[in-house]
């Protein structure tokens, strides 16, 4: 299983790399925009900062315009991945782009039989978004099991990201259920990290561990 960081800011990036967790990157329109940066530049910074794959969203939802962009994208660094929207017109890009050995992620993607789709168009990777998968009122985990299971059995070669992750609980099933990817928020991930439990244990080991300095130095001048 591998975690990508689903972000656009620069210091979040690295941060999560700092922790040595990171395996890629996310990001979409929405989460550029809210950066308020070129974006151009900004994108090759992120291609920079991260060694492994980094998916830039098209911003149509044209055929012949997806693989403008893509084409585009993909000069800007050996670790681009192009995401393109779930949708009819998005499977005749990802099958041109697949063609051109331009690597693909299928993005938006709420149910196993649109990740089949996905991997038939020849994507190298396909997101499932959890939490929109809920909003729905269908059981996120169900589909992304699904979706594993049926991988395996036929032998795709797509890989599964797991996106829309809001909450621990989340990424805990996401996991158990195998999935191969999962792109974490940044504010979800130092939530990974932290335990009330584990605060309390170190915080008392800590104090213990003042407690004995201070005596030992109490013999040492005794």
């Amino acid at each position: 299983m591998e975690i990508f960081i689903d972000t656009a800011n620069i210091e979040d990036i690295k941060e999560a790399i700092s922790w040595g967790v990171i395996d890629g990157c996310t990001t979409n329109p929405k989460i550029v925009s809210r950066e308020n940066a070129p974006f151009e530049k900004r994108m090759k910074k992120i291609l920079e900062l991260v060694d492994g794959p980094v998916s830039i969203e098209v911003t149509t939802n044209d055929t012949e315009e997806m693989v403008k962009e893509a084409e585009e994208y993909n000069t800007w660094a050996p670790n681009v991945v192009i995401k393109i929207p779930m949708t009819v017109n998005g499977l005749k890009a990802v099958n041109i782009l697949s063609k051109k050995g331009i690597r693909t992620n299928v993005t938006a993607a709420m149910s196993m039989k649109q990740a089949v789709l996905a991997a038939k168009a020849g994507a190298t990777y396909v997101s499932l978004f959890w939490g929109r998968i809920e909003d729905m009122g269908y059981d996120a985990e169900k589909v992304v099991a699904e979706s594993v299971d049926v991988f395996a059995i036929h032998g795709f070669k797509t890989r599964i990201i797991i996106g829309s992750l809001r909450q621990v609980s989340h990424i805990n099933r996401a996991i158990r259920v195998g999935a191969h990817i999962l792109t974490i928020p940044p504010a979800v991930l130092k939530q990974m990290a932290w335990n009330p439990r584990t605060e309390s244990t170190i915080d008392e080991f800590l104090e213990f561990w003042a407690g004995y300095k201070k005596a030992q130095k109490g013999k040492k001048s005794a």
